[in-house]
């Protein structure tokens, strides 16, 4: 039975996510403080830590911190509400899984820790050696991607791949992989930012029994589960700098020598690195090795943002609509326009996998055959506005007058969803006057169920 902690100073939400996960399988346990959490992560381990992002005197990062240190191999979801989405997603890069928004759903919860742990295997949470379903984008940017890695695929040169968090970097290497003459050799994934600094060197080159405190039997090491085929190092900007020595030296020499054994051991591995931050920018700082960074970068690619291949939006969010409804058991057809709208404006900055968390959250939600504004979440739902207005929806003026027709509309019913139909007020605030109001309205097709408010 996996175990689960909850971290949070609201002791009903804990008592409510506490029984309702409780009835599903889990052993949870909650903490209301601080100090109780650290006693709790010292005495007892856990398998998750679902933990608030805001805590008095603390906040995500240095929770990760301490949750990493006491109870290494846990997974981390933070809860967050809208406001720190971009947080979250920060630290998502520093090594927690994933975060839910709140005010956090119960099955929306459920599901993504289910989805967690169906991802967990028994040798390490740090490894996956599983093929996942790979789906290609649509857009030139994309394309050019999926040429270059069919070119570099066949060789066995180490390949370097640059993006933000969440844009598809694994899923490009394990097309690589796919592409590749080793292809029916183990594909082994390590994410660097994820595993304790203390842990380091075990999790990559293995361990011999009672070679440190807790080493109970001989563990096989990434580089050895890889051997013959593929190793991904994801986040390898997050390694110590010891452990980029030894790092250096296995791919100098094609071997490796296990914690605390002399011999060394021949392996053969093709090795893909990818960072979400600027290798070349770290060597700078003296924070990466420059001659790791030259091994390492023998064929370069940069993945873009998903804010920068719109043209992916529409196919990733059909497919991930198929996938969700696979998941949840419904049968969602797809997105209104209203929607579609939105997610193309929308910055995405947590990329593929924010788009995939929100329309599986959307599918969960959805009171019709499609996903509408009303299922997203607010930061979401009222990004377009605020870029397209002079304020944001708090109150403050709306301009009109460089705006596209169709954002144009959204403006308008927004503005007068909020104002209860008020024309009057309605113009003021979209900083136009009435007659011009209603001739937008005509020249749009906006029509009001009651035209009773000035």
């Amino acid at each position: 039975m996996s175990r689960i902690l909850i971290i949070d100073d609201d002791v009903f939400i804990c008592n409510v996510l506490e029984k309702h996960l409780g009835e599903h399988g889990y052993e949870v346990e909650s903490v209301y403080s601080i100090s109780s959490a650290k006693k709790a992560l010292k005495n007892s381990l856990y398998d998750l830590v679902l933990c608030d992002y805001r805590f008095p005197r603390s906040d995500g990062s240095r929770m990760l911190q301490v949750i990493n240190k006491l109870n290494p191999g846990a997974k981390v979801v933070f809860t967050a509400s809208y406001g720190d989405v971009k947080t979250a997603i920060r630290l998502i890069k520093e090594g927690a899984e994933n975060y839910i928004v709140k005010p956090i759903r119960k099955e929306e919860l459920l599901h993504l820790i289910d989805d967690i742990f169906s991802g967990v295997t028994e040798e390490s949470n740090a490894i996956s050696t599983h093929l996942d379903d790979f789906f290609t984008g649509k857009s030139r940017e994309f394309k050019n991607i999926l040429k270059l890695s069919e070119k570099v695929a066949p060789t066995k040169m180490a390949v370097l791949i640059e993006g933000e968090t969440g844009s598809g970097k694994e899923y490009i290497a394990r097309y690589i992989h796919k592409h590749s003459d080793r292809s029916e050799e183990p594909f082994v994934a390590l994410d660097c930012g994820a595993i304790p600094r203390s842990l380091s060197n075990s999790e990559l080159f293995g361990h011999i029994k009672g070679s440190f405190t807790g080493a109970l039997a001989d563990k096989v090491g990434v580089f050895q589960a890889a051997d013959g085929g593929t190793l991904f190092l994801d986040e390898v900007g997050n390694m110590d700098y010891d452990v980029q020595v030894k790092l250096l030296r296995t791919v100098q020499e094609n071997k490796i020598s296990r914690v605390g054994d002399t011999k060394k051991i021949g392996i053969d591995v093709r090795i893909i690195a990818a960072s979400n931050e600027d290798l070349k920018s770290r060597v700078k700082k003296n924070h990466f090795r420059e001659d790791l960074y030259h091994r390492l970068n023998e064929f370069y690619m940069r993945i873009p943002a998903l804010r920068d291949r719109r043209g992916d939006i529409d196919a990733y969010t059909e497919y991930f609509v198929s996938k969700a409804n696979q998941q949840l058991n419904k049968n969602i057809s797809g997105v209104d326009e209203q929607v579609r709208t939105i997610f193309h404006k929308y910055a995405w900055e947590g990329n593929l996998r924010e788009l995939r968390n929100v329309i599986k959250r959307s599918v969960l939600l959805a009171g019709s055959d499609l996903i509408t504004a009303d299922t997203l979440p607010d930061e979401i739902r009222n990004f377009h506005l605020e870029k397209m207005s002079k304020n944001s929806v708090n109150g403050e003026e709306h301009k009109l007058r460089s705006s596209s027709r169709e954002a144009e509309k959204e403006i308008i019913l927004e503005t007068l969803k909020r104002v209860d139909n008020n024309k009057s007020k309605a113009a003021r605030i979209l900083d136009i006057d009435r007659k011009t109001l209603y001739n937008k309205m005509k020249k749009l097709s906006i029509s009001l169920n009651s035209d009773s408010h000035g």
